[in-house]
């Protein structure tokens, strides 16, 4: 475990010290603040709407009905609710790439670069190596994801929002997703280049499937349901019990995508 351990820290240090990695990371922050910003005016927007609205309404009535109350609080906490579905839906996208580009790279630039062969000369395993090089991709992933949780904390916290009950559950599900993606660009890397397994892991989700038609549809991985922009605009609840049963999920999709690139890895010859 020492060895994994040690793997992943000089790995993440890597990771820091690369330029591209820690441009798409800010890059991804610096559009989430403008998106930030965008939904802050949309909203001012809207609550002047509905303010005039309900002013009008209150003219011609003196007094807003109990209808036209209940209306206006629906359509503001709906209006709410979109703000934030569309806000981890951007932040979700921006992680998607910081995934795909950490977790492809992993193994297959050290193979490139050759200095994959100079650390498996000491006592390391391709074992140790390649579950290394994941759990260091997992720590700064983890990173993203809480920054990301803070983000949308804040956000609705400044603009008084009241978090939906979906959204509350999105940085989990979204860190769930993009290891879930990782595991499968670690995978595909080993087999191609990294930039072609990117983009195959990004769009070989069974999304695009019909599940009457298409018997990948059983076999490709889920992503959807880990996506609280989807669940937010189809009204759907998330509750513990559904986050468990996609965390199980996520889980048993790493461990198997694991396995797989560790046999892959084991016979791979190092050039």
């Amino acid at each position: 475990m020492k060895t994994i351990f040690l793997i992943a820290a000089d790995s993440i240090r890597s990771l820091l010290h690369q330029r591209l990695l820690l441009g798409l990371m800010l890059a991804s922050l610096a559009l989430i603040i403008v998106f930030s910003v965008l939904m802050a005016s949309a909203r001012k927007g809207i609550n002047e709407s509905y303010s005039y609205e309900a002013a009008s309404s209150a003219t011609a009535t003196n007094r807003m009905s109990a209808s036209e109350q209940k209306s206006f609080r629906a359509s503001m906490q709906q209006a709410s609710s979109a703000m934030q579905a569309f806000f981890y839906g951007f932040a979700s996208l921006g992680g998607d790439v910081v995934s795909l580009f950490i977790f492809s790279m992993a193994v297959a630039a050290e193979i490139g670069r050759g200095t994959i062969r100079l650390t498996l000369s000491k006592p390391v395993s391709r074992l140790q190596f390649l579950l290394g090089k994941f759990l260091g991709g997992v720590v700064v992933m983890a990173g993203y994801a809480l920054l990301t949780g803070l983000a949308i904390f804040i956000f609705a916290q400044s603009q008084g929002l009241e978090l939906n009950p979906a959204a509350k559950w999105a940085p989990w599900l979204m860190f769930c997703e993009e290891l879930m993606l990782g595991s499968v660009a670690m995978l595909l890397s080993l087999f191609m280049h990294p930039i072609i397994a990117s983009v195959l892991a990004f769009f070989g989700g069974n999304g695009l499937c019909s599940s009457f038609h298409n018997p990948l549809y059983y076999f490709l991985p889920d992503y959807k349901d880990f996506s609280v922009f989807l669940k937010v605009g189809e009204g759907s609840l998330v509750n513990w019990k559904d986050v468990f049963f996609l965390s199980l999920y996520a889980g048993d999709l790493v461990v198997i995508m694991l396995l797989l690139a560790l046999w892959r890895f084991r016979r791979k010859e190092l050039i």
